[in-house]
């Protein structure tokens, strides 16, 4: 994961969802279990799907566009999920989620019955991640669909609601892709005239806690260390936009945040990790200096060779002076 791979703008609380997707698909197990009470052992197959759809089809004397959800993917060649992050409590939310839904079907689980002419089209898993508070965002979104023959299906999907979490729960739970999104809880208090402002003291504290349940998720083994490292770097990202008009909260979270202090076991792994790569540095090394070496020596008996045509052709120069002379 790169700097230049997650933007800085409004799109920045999509685009690190997808990130974590992208570069570490597993930490989206611990959310499935949570969500849907799934449980899915390490190593499980993860596929990324893709998530844009025509419109066309909806309405064919409009000009040619696409819908893009955000993401779609298939575990264990079973079982589709799709996961939405949404900032604002929009009420159209749910219509889109059963186009997007539907599409879906339509795209990836929509086969021929076994028994008659009939298809049938499975709804992946759904799910809209509120990463910012609001006291409005129901527990799950639903809409009631009546068919043409009066019949009615209750089209209902949950919600989360990632400010409603606690570090502890976050940290207890294993919801690592939560805390880039913790900084939010503290932007309401950020605002001018607040009677109850952020204080430095309590900014330091806070980025301790979470500082802590990375490093403690690393050394379980929950985490890998490119994959702390990421969500380290997916926090700093989202400190500098919560933080982009307050500059010294913007240093307090950057300094705290750099990596100065490492547990003594990731410190171990490191310095055993640093130690191979030497070793094999080492090797690279050695089997380049063979290499010369043979090209040195291959070299030398070129020379010695010529050397000796080189003797070989004087003696018969000065063998055929003397027959000339005589």
């Amino acid at each position: 994961m790169t700097e230049k791979s997650i933007p800085n703008g409004t799109r920045l609380w999509d685009e690190i969802l997808k990130a974590i997707v992208d570069a570490m698909p597993e930490q989206l197990f611990p959310l499935f279990k949570e969500v849907f009470g799934k449980e899915y052992p390490k190593g499980t197959p993860i596929i990324l799907l893709a998530t844009e759809s025509s419109t066309y089809q909806e309405n064919p004397d409009a000009p040619p566009s696409s819908r893009l959800s955000d993401i779609a993917l298939l575990v264990n060649g079973t079982d589709y999920y799709h996961l939405e992050c949404q900032m604002h409590n929009d009420q159209d939310m749910v219509i889109r989620m059963v186009a997007y839904d539907l599409h879906f079907a339509m795209q990836h689980t929509a086969e021929t019955e076994q028994e008659g002419n009939g298809v049938v089209m499975r709804f992946p898993r759904s799910v809209v991640i509120y990463p910012e508070k609001n006291r409005k965002i129901p527990e799950s979104l639903h809409c009631r669909i009546i068919f043409q023959d009066g019949s009615e299906h209750f089209y209902q999907i949950p919600t989360v609601r990632i400010q409603s979490y606690s570090l502890e729960e976050i940290h207890e739970k294993h919801l690592n892709l939560f805390i880039p999104y913790v900084l939010l809880r503290l932007r309401p208090r950020l605002r001018d005239k607040i009677k109850n402002p952020l204080t430095r003291k309590e900014l330091t504290e806070f980025i301790g806690e979470v500082m802590i349940i990375l490093g403690n998720e690393l050394e379980q083994g929950y985490l890998t260390r490119k994959e702390y490292d990421d969500y380290v770097n997916l926090f700093r990202r989202a400190a500098e936009k919560v933080f982009e008009k307050h500059d010294d909260f913007r240093k307090e979270a950057d300094r705290m945040t750099k990596p100065i202090i490492e547990l003594p076991s990731v410190l171990q792994k490191r310095l055993y990790e640093e130690n191979d790569e030497l070793i094999a540095r080492n090797k690279a090394l050695m089997a380049d200096n063979d290499a010369l070496m043979a090209d040195k020596n291959t070299l030398l008996a070129d020379l010695a060779e010529k050397d000796a045509q080189l003797a070989r052709m004087k003696e018969l120069l000065k063998h055929h002076h003397i027959l000339e002379c005589v």
